[in-house]
């Protein structure tokens, strides 16, 4: 085995960068086309509109929900493309609707007086109850009023995105055992061919560096080798739960997300450019 740079082990550590980089692009494929089949952020940002107006009535006769009157609003109704609920909502927006429900009988400009009058107005609920307390600290300043309640939502929205990203995280691991499965994609054998078979690992490592760290026809080719069902063999149990055991390597790995391994992999190439032998460098 060579020197770390440029030797094998750098080598072999690209090629699997490479594979784990080729593998995260198609879960992360796999998961916008799941979230858009299920219409997932707009769904959740409904959700999260609905606690947060929910038990909350609206000032207008016969107790009308304010969620209902804050769906019924131009603003948000104009983002609702076909019926569909937008999956973002502006702060700024959620906080103009909103005092403007609190203020119908002032359309246009208002006051941090109406403002508070309106507030005031509203049936007791929690949105009354957090909408004054937002205000109290403001100096009685509108404009400080208006970001007190777009901070409000936008705290509200933090919660909500974290909740989304642990949904999301449970989707990626879910299909990147699907993908990892499906392709027989297996670490370990992947480490074995790389490390055994030097023209493999050159050619995988070559395309890596000369498409400036993106997956080249070539290294998708080179990779191709390395991944189906193309053969049957009895593994055997020790066989079987070694290939169990690269699969869940591979999972693990490619769960990690495209972003992770595209900066691996740059970081790779940069060093094995920076440690190319001076054969290697006269070479180019």
């Amino acid at each position: 085995m060579n020197g770390l740079f440029g030797s094998t082990v750098l080598e072999v550590a690209i090629g699997m960068a490479m594979l784990y980089l080729l593998l995260a692009i198609f879960c992360t494929a796999a998961n916008e086309w799941i979230a858009r089949m299920m219409n997932a952020r707009a769904a959740t940002l409904e959700n999260a509109l609905r606690e947060l107006l929910d038990g909350q009535q609206s000032l207008a006769a016969g107790g009308a929900k304010l969620v209902d009157e804050f769906y019924g609003h131009p603003l948000i109704g104009g983002l609702m493309k076909g019926g569909k609920h937008p999956s973002y909502l502006a702060a700024r927006n959620f906080a103009g609707i909103l005092m403007d429900l609190v203020t119908p009988e002032h359309p246009g400009t208002i006051t941090f007086d109406q403002l508070e009058e309106g507030i005031q107005k509203l049936p007791q609920g929690n949105v009354r109850r957090t909408l004054l307390a937002l205000i109290q600290g403001v100096g009685r300043d509108l404009n400080a009023a208006q970001k007190a309640i777009e901070g409000w939502f936008n705290d509200s929205m933090e919660r909500v995105s974290a909740r989304y990203k642990r949904r999301t995280q449970m989707w990626t691991l879910i299909v990147a055992i699907l993908i990892t499965i499906a392709t027989n994609a297996d670490t370990i054998h992947f480490a074995q061919r790389l490390w055994l078979e030097p023209a493999l690992r050159s050619m995988v490592a070559a395309a890596a560096q000369h498409a400036t760290m993106t997956a080249s026809d070539a290294g998708v080719a080179q990779l191709g080798q390395m991944i189906g069902w193309r053969t049957q063999q009895d593994w055997g149990l020790l066989g079987w739960l070694e290939r169990v055991l690269g699969w869940l390597l591979t999972v693990g790995a490619v769960s990690l997300g495209a972003p992770f391994w595209f900066d691996t992999l740059n970081r790779f190439v940069n060093i094995r450019a920076e440690g190319r032998s001076p054969a290697e460098a006269a070479a180019r």
